[in-house]
C-alpha cells in the first residue's frame, strides 16, 4: 500500500498536502518534478526490495507511478518488485496492459512524448483514486485532501472498473473504458473451480510478504472461510474478535483450530481512544450509501398524492352528504395523511443525513475496526485480509429473494440470465464502494494494507459462471460449500453485522449486543424483491 499524488501546480507546502496521505506509505516520501508535473509517493513496502517511485524511463519520456500490489508482476518479467512491471508492459501494449494485471491497485502513467496520461482503478476500485481538473491544471490524488489543500475544490473519486485516457496539453477526455469485463455464462455444475480459485486467492496475497498477517473473525462465513484456508496453507496470522460481538460457541470452535488468537475486550475506553485516533490521522470520507430510502419516499409520495385527491374529493360535500361512511373515509384519510406526513419528513431526514451527515470517522464499524489495526500494527502485522466484498457479490445482502437490507436489488437470488439486472447495485458500487473506502481509509491510518480475496478476479468470475442451480442452492452458497467441505464451524443461515459492542446515535455511542437474523425470512413486504421487473417469478411464489 502507497499513497499517491500528482499536479500540473507547484506544490509549496508537501507537509500539508501528505498529513494524511504518509500514513499509507510511512517508509519513503518522494518528491520529484518531471516535464512540469509534480510527483509524490508515500511507500509502505510489502514485497520485494524497498521500490521508490515514481518509475522513469527518460530515454522514452515516460513515468508511472502507482499504489498497491500487482500480484502476478513475475510473469511479465524478473523483476526485483511488483511496480516495476507497469513502463516495460506499457512500452510494448500501451493502454492493453492494464487488464492483464492481477492485483489491487491505483496507477497512473504518463507518455509525454504521446502528450497521453492514463489513470485506472482496478477492477473494484480498491484502492481509492481521486481526480480534478481546474483552470488547465490537474491533480490527481489517493486521498481528497491532498486535492483540496492544493486548490482543487470539484473532486471526482474514478468510479470502479474504469481506464481513462486523458491528453496532458489539454486535459481533454480521450477515451473511457473498463478494466475488465465479466462473462455471465452461468454453466459450471460443481463448486471445484470455484474452490480452486479461492485458495489461489488466499496464496497470492500471502505469498512474498515482509510483514504479519492478522485477520478479524467473526463466527459468520467471510472471515471463517478466509481463517479456514489460511490454516490450510500453513500461513501464520493471528485472528482477532471482539468479545460480545460474536457467537461465543462458533468462536470457541474456531479458535480450537487455530494457532494465534485474541480475544479483544473493546471497553468503552478503549473505543474512544480508537475514535480519537481517526479524528486525528485519518482522512475523512462520507459513507454515502442508498439504503432504498428514496424508492421508499417515492412510494410514499404516491400514497400521500392518493390521499390528498380523496380528500380533495370529500372533503367539500362530505358534511351536506351527511353519511356516515363518507365521515369515516374522511376521517381515516385525514388521519393517513398526517401519518404519511411525518413518515415522509423521518425518511427525508434519513436522505439527507446518509448523503451528508454518515461519517467514517464516527462509524462505529471503523471504530472497532481502528482498534484492531492498531493492535496488529503494533505487534508488526501490517497485512490485513478482509472479507469485503462476500455480501455484495455472493449474495447482495439477501437470500431467496428476500432483502436483509433495503439496498439490496437481488435479494440473494440469481435468475437465469443475470444480465437482466447486471451489475446489481452494490456489485461495484453503493455498499461496495463505501465498505471498501472504510477499510482503506481506517487501514489507511495505521499503516496498514488490506487485501480482498473475495474480489479476486478469478473468484468473482468463477462465481458468475456458477449455475443459477448453485448460486441459489444456499445463503452465499460457495462459502457454505466450501466450510461444510472442510469441516469449518460457522453459524448458518445466519446474518450478523459487524458489531464492536457500541452502537453510535446522533449525540454519542451506546453499549449494544449483536442480534441476528435468520436469513430468507421477513415480516416486512418491502423486503421482498419484485422479479417481475425481470420477467421472473418469485422463488418462493406467492408471499
Amino acid at each position: 500500500m502507497c499513497g499517491i499524488f500528482a499536479t500540473s501546480r507547484d506544490i509549496a507546502d508537501l507537509e500539508n498536502l501528505t498529513e494524511f496521505l504518509w500514513r499509507r506509505g510511512p517508509d519513503a516520501t518522494n518528491h520529484l518534478n518531471y516535464r512540469g508535473i509534480s510527483f509524490v509517493h508515500t511507500l509502505l513496502s510489502m514485497t520485494g526490495k524497498l521500490t521508490i517511485q515514481p518509475f522513469i524511463d527518460g530515454e522514452k519520456d515516460l513515468v508511472a507511478f502507482f499504489n498497491g500490489e500487482i500480484y502476478n508482476y513475475l510473469e511479465f518479467g524478473d523483476y526485483e518488485s511488483d511496480g516495476q512491471c507497469i513502463l516495460p508492459l506499457y512500452e510494448t501494449l500501451g493502454p492493453d496492459f492494464i487488464p492483464l494485471l492481477d492485483g489491487e491497485y491505483t496507477l497512473a502513467v504518463f507518455d509525454f512524448s504521446k502528450d497521453l496520461m492514463i489513470i485506472s482503478t482496478d477492477i473494484f476500485s480498491t484502492k481509492p483514486l481521486w481526480f480534478a481538473i481546474d483552470n488547465g491544471e490537474f491533480a490527481l490524488g489517493s486521498y481528497v485532501s491532498s486535492l483540496h489543500r492544493h486548490g482543487f475544490e470539484n473532486a471526482e473519486q474514478i468510479p470502479a472498473n474504469t481506464t481513462r485516457l486523458y491528453t496532458i496539453s489539454t486535459l481533454e477526455l480521450i477515451e473511457e473504458r473498463t478494466v475488465w469485463d465479466f462473462d455471465l455464462t452461468q454453466h459450471k455444475t460443481t463448486f471445484e473451480d470455484w474452490n480452486k480459485a479461492f485458495e489461489n486467492a488466499i496464496r497470492k496475497r500471502t505469498s512474498g510478504i515482509k510483514h504479519g498477517i492478522f485477520i478479524g473473525l467473526s463466527s459468520g462465513y467471510d472471515s471463517g472461510a478466509i481463517a479456514c484456508e489460511l490454516a490450510r496453507q500453513n500461513v501464520p496470522f493471528t485472528a482477532y474478535s471482539i468479545v460480545g460481538s460474536e457467537n461465543p460457541d462458533t468462536i470457541q470452535q474456531r479458535f480450537s483450530l487455530l494457532e494465534n488468537t485474541e480475544y479483544i475486550e473493546l471497553t468503552r475506553e478503549r473505543f474512544l481512544k480508537a475514535r480519537n485516533h481517526l479524528k486525528a490521522y485519518c482522512e475523512e470520507y462520507t459513507l454515502r450509501i442508498d439504503n432504498g430510502e428514496q424508492d421508499q419516499y417515492d412510494r410514499l409520495a404516491v400514497e400521500y398524492r392518493e390521499v390528498c385527491a380523496t380528500l380533495d374529493e370529500l372533503e367539500p360535500i362530505y358534511r351536506e352528504l351527511n353519511d356516515p361512511e363518507v365521515t369515516d373515509r374522511v376521517r381515516i384519510n385525514r388521519n393517513n395523511k398526517a401519518l404519511l406526513e411525518k413518515r415522509m419528513v423521518r425518511v427525508q431526514e434519513t436522505i439527507e443525513f446518509r448523503r451528508t451527515g454518515q461519517m467514517l470517522t464516527d462509524d462505529n464499524g471503523a471504530i472497532g475496526m481502528s482498534h484492531i489495526c492498531g493492535v496488529g500494527r503494533e505487534r508488526g502485522e501490517l497485512i490485513y485480509i478482509s472479507g469485503s466484498g462476500a455480501d455484495e457479490i455472493f449474495s447482495d445482502y439477501g437470500y431467496q429473494g428476500i432483502k436483509h437490507f433495503r439496498h439490496s436489488t437481488i435479494g440473494g437470488h440469481f435468475i437465469a440470465d443475470i444480465s437482466k439486472y447486471f451489475p446489481w447495485k452494490n456489485f461495484f458500487d453503493n455498499t461496495q464502494r463505501a465498505y471498501l473506502m472504510k477499510e482503506e481509509h481506517v487501514s489507511g491510518s495505521h499503516g496498514v494494507e488490506g487485501r480482498y480475496p473475495f474480489l479476486d478476479r478469478e473468484v468473482v468470475q468463477e462465481f458468475l459462471w456458477l449455475s443459477p442451480e448453485l448460486k441459489n442452492m444456499h445463503y452465499k452458497a460457495p462459502l457454505h460449500q466450501y466450510m461444510e467441505l472442510h469441516n469449518y464451524p460457522f453459524d448458518q443461515s445466519t446474518k450478523v453485522g459487524f458489531n464492536c459492542g457500541f452502537s453510535s446515535s446522533r449525540e454519542d455511542y451506546v453499549e449494544k449486543v449483536s442480534t441476528e437474523r435468520t436469513v430468507g425470512e421477513t415480516n416486512d413486504q418491502t423486503l421482498i424483491v419484485d422479479f417481475s421487473q425481470w420477467g421472473e417469478v418469485h422463488p418462493l411464489g406467492e408471499i
